[in-house]
Formats: C-alpha cells, sequence, structure tokens
C-alpha cells in the first residue's frame, strides 16, 4: 500500500512500546485519544530507515492499556523488532473532529490577535514541553504563549485566526 494520495500517512497515532502475550498483539503508547482512532483499519510503521505498511486487525483499550493487533504480525518474535515504532495513518480514517477541536497543524500560520483586537503575530509552531506552547512571531520578535483556553479563548480555523488574553508580561 503505498502513499501516492493525498491522504498521505502524515498523521502519528502513537507508538508500539510493548507485546502482549504470544500472539502478535502490540501495546501502545497513544499520541492521540483513542476515540479518534478507534477505526484505523491501516497504519504505517516507522521505525529508524525502516518503513512499512500494515492493516489493522483490531485496536481496543484494556483497562490503561491501548492494544492492537496487524495482518502477518502473529507472534512475539514478529513484533519484538517493532518496538519504539511510529504508527502513522491517513486523516481520513480518523474520527470528524467537533466543531471546537482542531489538529495542531491547522494552527500553524492563523493570525494571532489581543481579545482587544490588536495583531500579535502568526503562529509559526507549536512548541511541546509537557505543556503545548504556541509559538507566535511578529517583526523578528518570538513570544511563547501556553495553549490553554483561559490566555487563548478563542481559535477560529475558518476565520484563520486566534485571540490571546494579554496578560501583563506575557506578549513581551
Amino acid at each position: 500500500m503505498g502513499s501516492t494520495s493525498t491522504d498521505a500517512y502524515c498523521f502519528k497515532i502513537g507508538t508500539i512500546v510493548g507485546v502482549k502475550g504470544l500472539n502478535g498483539e502490540v501495546k501502545l503508547k497513544l499520541d492521540s485519544d483513542f476515540d479518534l482512532i478507534e477505526s484505523v483499519s491501516s497504519i504505517r510503521l516507522c521505525q529508524g530507515d525502516t518503513i512499512s505498511d500494515a492493516k489493522v486487525r483490531s485496536i481496543k483499550e484494556e483497562g490503561k492499556s491501548v492494544l492492537m493487533r496487524m495482518d502477518g504480525y502473529n507472534s512475539r518474535e514478529d513484533i519484538d523488532p517493532l518496538i519504539g515504532a511510529g504508527i502513522f495513518t491517513q486523516k481520513s480514517q480518523l474520527r470528524a473532529l467537533d466543531e471546537d477541536e482542531w489538529w495542531f497543524g491547522d494552527l500553524i500560520g492563523l493570525t494571532a490577535y489581543t481579545t482587544g483586537g490588536d495583531k500579535v503575530g502568526t503562529v509559526s509552531a507549536i512548541v511541546d514541553s509537557g505543556n503545548y506552547l504556541l509559538e507566535i512571531t511578529n517583526d523578528g520578535k518570538t513570544f511563547l504563549v501556553p495553549f490553554v483556553k483561559a490566555l487563548v479563548p478563542l481559535v477560529d480555523i475558518k476565520g484563520k485566526r486566534l485571540e490571546i488574553e494579554a496578560l501583563p508580561g506575557l506578549l513581551e
């Protein structure tokens, strides 16, 4: 299965962190919410320079773990070399987002304004430092704004803008 379509395998959903039992069931550490990925049927496994595609036979939550079975991987020996592999899928396989949800990549390029209407700059990156930060650039200056509802009360993907609560010192 190739990725020649415009819906490439560019959405990382998690990492293989272990094996459960002897029949090829893998334990995943998710990078997204389970409800977004529970209908995924095909994935791309990436580990170092090795890339392979697989069909998902099943994916389920079991306690605090997420377990997945893939066609062609039927034993612990099949899975052991995959521990640490990143798992990617296509956007079209993910659950549709609710109105108040968005992909981090959709935030890049949005124009940032204060809640008072003053232009702050453009979102240039999302920084994962344990908490997500919006990197906003304007005329060579860079601001890092914690991406929390109290500081970023409005995200309007269609309008290509977001608003920031301009607390003293935040945008200096």
